[in-house]
């Protein structure tokens, strides 16, 4: 297995080619839960650029400060205080472009607190006026957008750009899913694994989702503690978020639901919640156009897989009993988490589709919607011009489409949310007996075969997913 490559990131990659063309001071911020990325991205940025590139650990102030000068020496060559202010103050000296990244930068303010408020006053007094590239990374999520970001913190207001690198969509981690069979066997890897890089890798070489589970599902895999590890790393109370996050996957899909199944005050359900999405791992969704309502979802694919599969296998994998396991995964990602994850895939390509034509609504808003017992899978708003109100499947024919069509049109009527042009599609990972990948029928209705039109998105977005 290659783990070097590097895939996509083109977005973050310009943003930090844009602040090292200002040539000026550059103070950013590069964040995102462990995993996702970051410093392969931080280091990619580096290559062919002087500067350094510092990892700190869980160590007193005076160990990391004097690992941090002998980095600088081992990579630049150059003698620096053995103290970081003063050490970036020398380097800023110099008179060169150059980029410092501090990686795990929390371990650095856990083990000297002080460190925010000096580095707030180097930059005002000194760093400001320099060339120097200083590169803040970290996978404390709260640690970042509360201590560092907030209005409070001390170096609120010097940063001139922050990253939240995020998981990638099944389009730019295509090249991760590229071997297997079909469009609906892609989204069933995509299911397990997701788009985070460091669990996407484990996709590379397998041809179809039974495959992969194989893989994944033996005795001491790292993937089978992952969301353990994870949520230890970064929260107080792991055992709450767990309870959390497998009431959500159960179906308590509401915060008191959720809160009442994890034995928690549904008065503080709401921060638990709030740390999830911050992780980029559980979102709340109100009904399209309006404020209440909420439900919750786990939109991290990887997460969705371990919290429905976990509970059925654990004890069935530990035991020895990979193939019984591997049945009952294979069995549980065709009933309960393709179309949710096809759903997702078509909500967060919409841009593409659009561009492609196959989506006749500019996707100014989007979302799912539902009152009582009606429900659309996703409704797309340019308000004041037209919505398209859209239906997911997996498989399905063209007369059975031509079904759920007529069934959408009644539930947009009574949606409230129709304007003046408004445009009906089913959307199916594969489409049988339909002559082209998009086919159009009288009253604005439209029939698409994702599968034949996601091969056209992906030759048209090849610069997405390509290793370099």
């Amino acid at each position: 297995m290659d783990t070097r490559i590097f895939v996509d990131r083109l977005v973050e990659l310009s943003a930090l080619e844009a602040e090292w063309r200002r040539g000026s001071f550059s103070l950013v911020v590069v964040y995102g839960r462990r995993r996702v990325g970051k410093s392969a991205l931080l280091r990619r940025f580096l290559e062919g650029r002087s500067g350094v590139y510092y990892v700190a650990a869980e160590l007193p102030a005076q160990e990391l400060y004097a690992e941090f000068a002998d980095a600088v020496g081992e990579q630049l060559g150059v003698y620096v205080p053995r103290d970081l202010v003063e050490a970036l103050e020398r380097l800023a000296s110099l008179g060169e472009r150059l980029v410092v990244v501090l990686d795990e930068f929390q371990y650095l303010v856990e083990a000297d607190p002080s460190l925010p408020s000096r580095l707030q006053r180097s930059i005002d007094t000194r760093l400001s006026s320099s060339s120097l590239m200083l590169v803040l990374c970290g996978s404390a999520v709260s640690f970042f957008e509360k201590r560092l970001l907030g209005y409070r913190a001390p170096l609120f207001g010097r940063r001139t750009r922050s990253i939240k690198l995020r998981p990638m969509r099944l389009l730019e981690a295509h090249h991760f899913y590229s071997g297997f069979g079909g469009f609906l066997e892609e989204v069933g890897g995509y299911s397990v694994l997701g788009g985070t890089p460091a669990y996407a890798r484990y996709a590379l070489g397998k041809r179809s989702l039974r495959e992969l589970l194989e893989e994944v599902l033996q005795p001491g895999h790292p993937l089978l503690t992952e969301p353990l590890d994870l949520l230890r790393q970064e929260v107080r109370e792991p055992r709450t978020y767990l309870a959390i996050l497998r009431a959500i996957a159960e179906g308590r899909v509401s915060p008191s639901e959720a809160a009442q199944a994890a034995g928690i005050d549904p008065r503080t359900v709401h921060h638990y919640i709030r740390v999830l999405e911050e992780m980029d791992i559980v979102e709340r969704r109100a009904p399209l156009g309006q404020r209440r309502g909420h439900r919750l979802y786990i939109t991290d694919p990887y997460f969705r897989f371990w919290f429905t599969v976990a509970p059925r296998t654990q004890s069935l994998v530990e035991a020895g009993y990979t193939r019984r396991a591997v049945e009952i995964a294979e069995r549980l990602v065709g009933e309960r988490l393709l179309g949710p994850t096809l759903q997702q895939v078509v909500e967060e390509h919409l841009p593409e589709l659009h561009a492609a034509g196959v989506l006749p609504t500019r996707p100014v808003e989007h979302g799912p919607w539902w009152k009582r017992d009606v429900e659309i899978d996703i409704v797309v708003r340019d308000p004041g011009s037209s919505t398209t109100f859209i239906e997911v499947k997996a498989r399905l024919d063209r007369q059975e489409a031509i079904r759920v069509l007529d069934a959408l049109v009644e539930k947009a009527r009574r949606s409230g949310l129709q304007e003046p042009t408004n445009h009906y599609m089913v959307v199916a990972g594969e489409v049988e007996d339909l002559d082209e990948p998009v086919q159009r029928l009288e009253g604005n209705r439209l029939i698409v075969d994702m599968g034949r039109v996601w091969r056209r998105l992906v030759e048209e977005n090849r610069e997405k997913w390509m290793p370099r």
